[in-house]
């Protein structure tokens, strides 16, 4: 089994060269220079950042693009998807006026929906609540359209109408379901409600016999995670309406509460109950799953999984490595740079003087305002972590960049790395934030929170890509694009 490499923790990791000696498996990209020396092998999930020197019978596997220099000394390198992120198109400022770049990569959201698909039988949907958590439903449904997937949950009308923008020929389910005089612009989207009541269900009918709407709906039944839903019996009662040859239902879903642990015993009863309920509604597609039971519980997959927040480069497997791309990158601008001597502020108990260089981000962005009092929050600077000192202001967020080598790294105008791919936040609390390989260990996934709150960074509705953006004015965002067609192995 060859290793898994998921960044170092040696506070210069960025900027040394990645070299290997041995089959070797990295998960994400790699920002480093990369040497494979003779006979080793190399598989990136992800980019090759740096160059790329490739010594004799060495083999090399990257299943994004290399984007540095390429030399080959008598080795083998295949490069499934290259190309992918040359082209880039921006919202928002210009990134050097910007006090904040918000990069989303299209690609690696395309190869985590195909990672997930790869490990089931069912269809694999997708689910762009909220916004594509956060990430821009336009880019993100139009990318994962031209990779196959054709099915799409969204949490309203307004999402709908974007996803049926960019992938005219999918399939659309509404989780907020029907509201009251709104089937008709379901009928005008050709999408459909996900059921919640027996209230809805009743509007819904009364529509579609009086408009002959040939559309179904999702029928939602709560099997145990309490929150929309039918109830069991009232999915029990209404299963009699399947005998009829117009009955409506396309689909029958629940969710599961404990999806991350696959042996819990409440998941084992709920995939009871569903299976069950399954033989009831015989000849419809049913869906349980989403990304964590896609990876954990097979007996929970029946006709389509929901890949939901993994897509976005949350860790559907909490407790193990993540076998998802990370998606997100934060950088942030230094706009001050000062020393603090104890007993100034927030670093009062610090026996020593410190330089704290001040960012341009903070909760006005959508970053966190606390974290874990356990956890250490870090930043890159120059290409070396440095510890966040304090919550984050309105505006600002504090770096102590004493330690770096170079105080030039940290000069007003250089930019911070708070998100990346050899830095993420991960927590499974709201307040809590961390870093895999920090002193304190991840707890759970990144939080989808997180993402949703970054919204603030990432939603821009410009009318041309160079136009200034009303909503957030200090923001540049960057979706990395094409995405690659992933039943083909090819870039779409």
């Amino acid at each position: 089994m060859p290793p898994a490499i998921v960044g170092s923790d040696n506070h210069a990791d960025v900027e040394r060269a990645l070299v290997v000696n041995c089959a070797t498996v990295v998960s994400g990209s790699v920002p480093t220079d990369t040497i494979v020396q003779k006979h080793c092998s190399l598989h990136v999930r992800g980019n090759l950042i740096g160059s790329l020197t490739i010594e004799e019978g060495a083999n090399v596997l990257v299943d994004g693009s290399v984007e540095g220099k390429i030399v080959n000394r008598g080795g083998r390198l295949v490069v499934h998807h290259k190309g992918l992120t040359e082209g880039i198109f921006m919202l928002g400022p210009a990134a050097d006026e910007a006090d904040a770049v918000l990069k989303i990569n299209l690609s690696a959201v395309a190869f985590n929906w195909a990672t997930l698909a790869k490990n089931t039988d069912a269809d694999c949907a997708a689910v762009l609540e909220c916004n594509a958590y956060g990430c821009g439903i336009d880019p993100v449904a139009d990318a994962l359209a031209k990779s196959g997937c054709r099915t799409f949950f969204v949490t309203n009308l307004a999402e709908a109408r974007r996803v049926r923008a960019a992938a005219p020929n999918s399939i659309i389910y509404v989780f907020h379901g029907l509201h009251a005089g709104a089937a008709q612009l379901f009928a005008k989207l050709n999408a459909q409600p996900v059921i919640n009541s027996a209230i809805e269900l009743a509007e819904w009918d009364a529509f579609v016999n009086a408009n002959g709407w040939p559309g179904g709906c999702a029928l939602n039944v709560d099997t145990g995670e309490n929150r929309l839903g039918l109830t069991m019996a009232e999915a029990v009662q209404l299963s009699g309406r399947v005998r009829f040859l117009n009955h409506g239902i396309t689909l029958l879903m629940s969710s599961l509460a404990s999806a991350e642990n696959a042996r819990d015993p409440q998941s084992e009863r709920q995939v009871a109950w569903f299976d069950e309920l399954r033989r009831l509604y015989r000849g419809i597609p049913a869906s349980l799953a989403g990304a964590s039971a896609i990876l954990l519980n097979r007996k929970s997959h029946f006709d389509l999984v929901r890949a939901d927040s993994a897509l976005f480069g949350i860790n559907p497997t909490p407790g193990s490595a993540n076998p998802m791309l990370p998606v997100v990158e934060l950088h942030a601008r230094i706009v001050h740079v000062r020393d603090m001597t104890p007993g100034q502020s927030f670093i009062d108990a610090e026996p020593k003087r410190r330089r704290l260089a001040m960012v341009s981000v903070g909760q006005a962005d959508g970053f966190p305002r606390s974290w874990h009092p356990k956890t250490t929050l870090h930043a890159i600077v120059g290409g070396h972590r440095c510890p966040v000192t304090a919550p984050s202001s309105l505006d600002l967020l504090a770096i102590d960049v004493t330690d770096l080598p170079d105080a030039r790294a940290a000069w007003s105008g250089e930019m911070a790395t708070l998100i990346g791919s050899t830095i993420t936040i991960e927590g499974r609390r709201g307040d809590a934030i961390d870093r895999p390989g920090s002193a304190h260990r991840s707890r759970g996934p990144l939080p989808s929170h997180l993402l949703r709150h970054l919204k603030i960074l990432s939603q821009t509705q410009c009318k041309t890509r160079s136009a200034q953006c009303s909503e957030n004015p200090k923001t540049t965002t960057i979706n990395c694009l094409p995405p690659y067609n992933s039943r083909r192995g090819r870039q779409q």
